[in-house]
């Protein structure tokens, strides 16, 4: 018997000092979309290409000795840079592989324009 009277006020006490704290609502989280508007790009059209003109001279075992003659007329120095039939052919793959890649530049480009400027 004494030991249920010392543990009611121990009950008591413990049950009590759980009421006393009160609970803290938790604060509401307000999700809001906010739709804004894209921004332009601002990029200007780049500005068409002004290649320089370049002559080319086809030298053959023919008429080496009279371009070699006419280079070295115009006082210009005497040098010769020369492709193989193979390799003006590589020379002609490679600069359709830099257009094609420049031509898809181009579309996507087109593409971000159309997307960012699009009303």
């Amino acid at each position: 018997m004494k030991k249920v009277i010392i543990l009611l006020p121990l009950l008591a006490l413990f049950l009590v000092g759980c009421a006393g704290t009160k609970v803290q609502p938790e604060p509401k989280v307000v999700i809001q979309k906010v739709i804004e508007k894209k921004l332009p790009l601002n990029i200007a059209d780049p500005e068409p290409l002004e290649l320089q003109h370049i002559e080319w001279v086809i030298v053959t075992r023919d008429n080496i000795e009279e371009v070699w003659a006419e280079i070295a007329a115009d006082n210009e120095g005497v040098a010769l840079f020369a492709l193989r039939h193979g390799d003006y052919e590589r020379l002609a793959l490679n600069i359709a592989d830099i257009r094609a890649v420049i031509g898809e530049y181009v579309i996507i480009l087109k593409r971000y324009r159309q997307y960012y400027e699009e009303e």
